[in-house]
């Protein structure tokens, strides 16, 4: 959408081609403490392009207000935007609308004549409580659960599409890691499908989502058995090195047939390999 001459307004989440104008305006209901691809997405925008924030402080619900403007600050120190403008009211159900069908492309597909009616049924029932547009959907797998529990299949669809939309915008801090040690990548989701999926072409089993810094994408990629017992063990509050992991794996005797301590070491350096897991040298 174009507001002058060299500056046109940014919209999420960035599916199209990035608009030529050398300014950008961004908003804070898109922006504002986001963190992952987004957070990086905006960062390489910034090597060419300025940008213009505007803010809604009015329309932020109250019940968030001191964490927006805590974040709101934190994001001024990285956006750095060559200016800051306060503007009126927005209409909230009109984004939404919008939003909707960006974020579950095929369950809006899958949803056929009842997608709107079910798409307002959940707009009425649930109070915006977080200033980013996109987080308002973070409950709507729980919703279709509820409204079709005799369609698995659609529910999962919505939450295959769900996590990747919530690790776009997630901050995840890894905090103080110690030498030789392994964790669990703190944006790791997981999707499992109790069939094959014929709407996204999965196999039954489960998947794992996580955002992968060095990649500054979303990757997706299915889990055995074997690699969703190591991830299991570092979910226990015991810390392991990496060849106490292993050796913790190879204790295990619930899984079979069992696999040897090499065999078991490729699994670990394969879930390192595609960031699902984080080694510290």
């Amino acid at each position: 959408m174009s507001i002058d001459n060299g500056t046109c307004q940014l919209s999420f989440p960035l599916r199209e081609e990035i608009p030529s104008a050398e300014t950008l305006i961004v908003r804070d209901i898109d922006v504002v403490g986001v963190g992952a691809l987004r957070r990086h997405q905006l960062t390489e925008l910034q090597k060419t392009k300025k940008f213009i924030l505007h803010t809604h402080e009015e329309m932020i619900p109250e019940s968030v207000r001191s964490i927006y403007e805590a974040e709101l600050l934190r994001t001024l120190q990285w956006l750095r935007p060559v200016k800051t403008e306060k503007k009126d009211a927005f209409d909230f159900l009109e984004e939404q609308h919008k939003l909707f069908p960006q974020i579950f492309p095929r369950t809006h597909q899958a949803l056929g004549f009842t997608v709107n009616k079910i798409r307002d049924m959940y707009l009425d029932e649930m109070e915006w409580s977080s200033w980013l547009l996109q987080d308002h959907w973070r409950y709507f797998v729980g919703f279709l659960r509820q409204k079709f529990p005799a369609k698995p299949e659609l529910m999962e669809v919505a939450h295959w599409e769900w996590v990747q939309a919530w690790i776009e915008i997630q901050p995840f801090d890894l905090g103080e890691l110690e030498k030789n040690s392994v964790i669990v990548n703190p944006s790791l989701q997981i999707v499992s499908f109790s069939q094959e999926s014929s709407v996204l072409k999965r196999d039954k089993g489960m998947y794992a989502f996580v955002y992968s810094s060095e990649k500054a994408t979303v990757v997706e990629r299915p889990l055995d058995v074997y690699e969703a017992k190591i991830i299991d063990l570092l979910q226990e509050d015991r810390k392991y090195t990496p060849e106490q992991l292993v050796q913790m794996a190879l204790l295990s005797d619930e899984i079979t047939p069992q696999l040897s301590s090499m065999e078991w070491e490729k699994k670990y350096l394969s879930l390192c390999q595609d960031a699902i897991l984080i080694c510290v040298n």
